[in-house]
């Protein structure tokens, strides 16, 4: 799914809440799989053509919502002005963790909403990272920071899931973790942990 715009029209923006809105209270009354697209425009007092001139389906919409929370908890946390550093790196590991396992905790397991959320956190992870690369001082990158910041995004909310199951560690440790993996790398952490095949095979 696309990322959500940031910048639309005053009247775009007001029909959008009104739909996400009606998707909220019918939610609560009927559950999130009973909710149908009528029933969102019948609340919102809209045609149904203008929900899909918005949304492609009532999945899209709910995407929308988490990405957008996501984007808040975060930004909430952060410092106003951001960069490519290893405090604001540690801090965005860390808030990540704690906020999945907060909705890990308040959600029971559910086949539509589990795949959003983490499409959703990915995806605004990715945004942040590759923002931050972009602006750093370094000028040569092995790989471009658009495929680092998509693989740093898959590593920090698979250690949010892992966390948000396990009880041994704090959110210290948790963090302290994945930001020794991102920043250090294994070869670092465990030089002799991956050999280098080729000169075994040159060396025979």
């Amino acid at each position: 799914m696309a990322t959500p715009p940031k910048n639309v029209d005053r009247r775009v923006q007001r029909t959008r809440q009104l739909l996400r809105q009606a998707f909220v209270e019918v939610a609560r009354e009927k559950g999130l799989t009973a909710v149908s697209v009528q029933d969102i425009t019948e609340r919102a007092n809209i045609h149904r053509g203008t929900f899909y001139a918005h949304y492609e389906d009532k999945y899209a919409l709910v995407y929308s919502l988490i990405w957008e929370e996501v984007q808040h908890i975060l930004s909430s946390k952060l410092p106003p002005v951001q960069q490519w550093d290893r405090w604001t790196l540690r801090l965005l590991i860390c808030t990540t963790l704690e906020n999945f396992k907060g909705v890990h905790r308040q959600c029971q397991p559910s086949a539509i909403l589990d795949p959003l959320i983490e499409l959703a956190t990915r995806e605004v992870l990715t945004e942040l990272l590759t923002t931050w690369l972009r602006q750093s001082k370094q000028t040569h990158w092995k790989m471009s920071p658009e495929t680092m910041a998509r693989l740093m995004s898959w590593t920090i909310f698979g250690a949010a899931v892992q966390w948000s199951q396990e009880t041994k560690r704090t959110a210290e440790q948790a963090t302290n973790d994945v930001l020794l993996m991102i920043t250090e790398g294994l070869t670092q952490l465990a030089p002799d942990a991956l050999p280098d095949q080729s000169k075994r095979v040159s060396s025979i």
